[in-house]
């Protein structure tokens, strides 16, 4: 692997390959805690969206759809159909519990296409709604993600 400004930079191959740097192997270790519960926090979520909870959809979401490229459609249909990949629960600055997901999930683009999305979600503790934070496209974070768009690699922000 070479370096380019002090960026790991991974094979030029474009296969999604774990990125070795120190910060990127800590901050996955912390990332595979936060699968660890992935299948009961889908059903948590999913349940509470068949029970008709309430979704905020916020504006911060609505500026990285338009910007992104991305309708609220296909925010909507993702939402629907998806799954949590990673879940942490954390105390916010008044001492309140706040559970936080990435959801992925998927919306249709054409015949037998579709396109995937990562949601990221949350509640706080109390709240009776679910806040939809923002929304954004795996596929095109090349090296960040591997092939599934549920394990992150690598945690640079500059394309690899």
């Amino acid at each position: 692997m070479g370096e380019s400004m002090g960026i790991p930079m991974l094979s030029s191959s474009r296969a999604r390959a774990v990125c070795s740097d120190t910060s990127c192997v800590q901050r996955r270790q912390a990332w595979r805690e936060g699968t660890v519960s992935s299948e009961q926090q889908t059903e948590r979520v999913l349940q509470q969206l068949e029970h008709n909870v309430s979704i905020l959809w916020t504006k911060h979401l609505d500026e990285r759809e338009v910007s992104r490229k991305i309708s609220s459609l296909q925010t909507t249909e993702a939402l629907k159909n998806g799954s949590c990949i990673w879940h942490r629960r954390f105390q916010d600055t008044t001492g309140g519990w706040v559970d936080k997901w990435i959801w992925l999930g998927y919306a249709k683009t054409g015949h037998k296409t579709y396109r995937p999305l990562h949601l990221v979600l949350c509640q706080k503790q109390g709240e009776t709604w679910i806040t939809v934070l923002t929304v954004y496209d795996p596929s095109h974070s090349d090296g960040l993600w591997d092939q599934t768009f549920t394990q992150r690699m690598c945690w640079h922000t500059d394309p690899l």
